[in-house]
């Protein structure tokens, strides 16, 4: 029998997100540490992988915290907590946000299993989790009172520093019976991650790709994708905060945060050179004497501002619905899915502006710049995110006609 979420009984519960008083409290600590992560983005982005001195502070931060339960020592944030954090981890260094998002996110699926598996998993407090939810990548087959578990899983975002991780898997019962979609939640003892991680954007994200062979499992361990992704926790009045986040929304809300705290990276780096910058071929000694860059540069931030409130608005959104008992609408879920598609498209178009705006000065190897652009372009282009996919998807609410895809 598979893995049945269980309400917390005993066990203290919460009705709401946190304070935004706490949101502010991280993200102060985050601009703290701002230029220590700026000069380690430099090692990240060379190594491919965070180092390990960006993990220990962004850990004293409280940034890998943001989405364990309360009763373990987390924060219990929702949506909008981890969006504000991400993005100003972003300022500084996108791909150590995007893991501190896959991080959190990891948790918050986590979240959905049972109590007695969740008191293993954070025995010690918070963790650092990584997963993958794609499409299925093994198998999980029974094997008397477990399973047995075999799978590559690649893309795995912070694999190289979690603790746990969930693969999606297909999950066999009888001959007969059609196998079912399902997760395992994996020890880092448990799975291997292969170096398979070569890319021109977000590269200090280290998304390797995790495998785990004849890997034995106890029952509770495999969750169905209907108890794991499913609106079940969403309409349980005992449920604590953090179970009741719908988790693929959230996830797709979130993921944006590192290429939104990019851009206004990028705006700033080219604002800030613009008095000290000429226009090559010109006589304008300074590019803040042309009245066309001036223009195109507010024409710019307001391209981030606008992804920005997009973003907020959904969180928003996400929070609220955690703090009821009533699940989203899908033609809601669907309008957001363009918005947050929207939001990518707007930050890809505001860094190309800002590389026009600089120079190709942008794209030298060692300009902050350049990399910001390339994680922007890579960050904004992750498969749940898409703005043709959101488009699609919110055409589908406004038309009545079959969603293209059941994870909203």
């Amino acid at each position: 029998m598979l893995n049945a979420l269980s309400s917390p009984m005993g066990r203290p519960t919460v009705s709401r997100a946190p304070s935004s008083s706490e949101t502010a409290e991280i993200v102060e600590r985050i601009h703290g540490i701002g230029p220590l992560l700026r000069r380690n983005a430099i090692a990240a982005d060379r190594n491919r992988v965070l180092p390990q001195e960006t993990i220990d502070i962004l850990e004293l931060a409280g940034a890998w915290s943001i989405s364990t339960l309360k009763r373990y020592g987390g924060y219990e944030g929702g949506a909008s907590m981890l969006l504000e954090v991400a993005r100003t981890v972003g300022y500084y260094d996108p791909a150590a946000a995007w893991c501190v998002v896959i991080s959190n996110g990891s948790v918050m699926l986590a979240n959905r299993y049972g109590d007695e598996v969740l008191d293993e998993v954070f025995a010690k407090g918070p963790v650092r989790a990584a997963s993958v939810f794609a499409q299925p990548q093994g198998t999980a087959t029974p094997d008397g009172d477990g399973w047995i578990v075999s799978g590559k899983w690649p893309f795995a975002s912070n694999s190289a520093h979690s603790e746990w991780a969930l693969g999606i898997l297909f999950i066999k019962g009888e001959p007969s019976s059609e196998p079912r979609v399902g997760f395992a939640l994996m020890h880092r003892s448990e799975y291997e991650v292969q170096d398979t991680w070569f890319t021109i954007g977000m590269r200090g994200s280290g998304s390797n790709t995790m495998v785990a062979q004849d890997l034995r499992l106890a029952k509770n361990r495999i969750i169905s994708f209907e108890d794991l992704m499913g609106a079940g926790p969403e309409r349980d009045p005992s449920a604590t905060f953090g179970r009741r986040l719908t988790p693929h929304l959230t996830m797709s809300t979130t993921i944006q945060a590192p290429s939104l705290g990019a851009a206004y990276a990028a705006l700033d780096y080219v604002t800030e050179a613009a008095p000290r910058r000429s226009i090559t071929y010109t006589s304008y000694r300074r590019q803040i004497d042309s009245g066309a860059f001036v223009q195109n540069l507010g024409a710019a931030s307001i391209k981030i501002d606008g992804a920005r409130l997009l973003l907020e608005r959904v969180a928003a959104h996400i929070d609220a619905v955690a703090s009821g008992v009533v699940p989203m609408p899908l033609t809601e879920r669907a309008r957001h899915r363009a918005g947050i598609g929207h939001a990518g498209h707007e930050l890809v178009e505001a860094a190309n502006d800002l590389c026009w705006l600089h120079g190709t000065a942008a794209f030298a190897e060692s300009s902050v710049l350049g990399r910001m652009w390339r994680d922007i372009n890579t960050g904004t282009r992750h498969a749940s995110i898409t703005a043709p996919m959101g488009y699609e998807l919110h055409g589908n609410g406004l038309t009545g006609t079959d969603y293209i895809s059941t994870k909203l």
